[in-house]
């Protein structure tokens, strides 16, 4: 009887304990906000995204990092043989992740549209020292035609 008692005594505290561990659960794992900007907190140098990317892409080469598209991933720019490319890498520095990503709401691939602005050929960096010109030279719009005999 004595033991019951006793326990009634610690039961209500041991209830009050648990309650209060209780309420910092969702504080431990992180915040609700879903503006908050992880990019702040996490960083990735160039020498990790470099180590990271040759994991999967050995000949590769890292230009630049960017905050990607989604949260939660960074966007790499590497470069192979003069071609570039990208991939992402997440947050925890675990996945390297090579692919499309589209905007389903613009309809645009985001991927492909990056791409094709860091593949662009500026077209007045071309020597034209030793081009056969046809028509008039100070044309406003140029077509250059490249060719290989061999």
């Amino acid at each position: 009887m004595l033991y019951y008692i006793v326990m009634r005594k610690y039961i209500f505290f041991i209830f009050i304990f648990i309650a209060a561990s209780m309420l910092n659960v969702p504080l431990s794992y992180g915040s609700s906000n879903a503006d908050h900007d992880c990019t702040k907190c996490h960083k990735l140098s160039l020498d990790e995204a470099q180590n990271i990317v040759q994991g999967g892409i050995p000949a590769s080469r890292v230009l630049e990092i960017n905050p990607g598209a989604v949260k939660g991933v960074w966007e790499v720019v590497f470069e192979v043989r003069g071609q570039k490319g990208i991939v992402y890498i997440g947050l925890s520095k675990e996945l390297l992740i090579s692919g499309e990503m589209f905007d389903l709401k613009a309809k645009r691939n985001l991927t492909g549209e990056r791409l094709a602005n860091l593949n662009r050929i500026d077209i007045s960096k071309i020597p034209l020292d030793g081009a056969l010109v046809m028509g008039d030279k100070n044309a406003p719009k140029k077509v250059i035609v490249f060719t290989d005999p061999e």
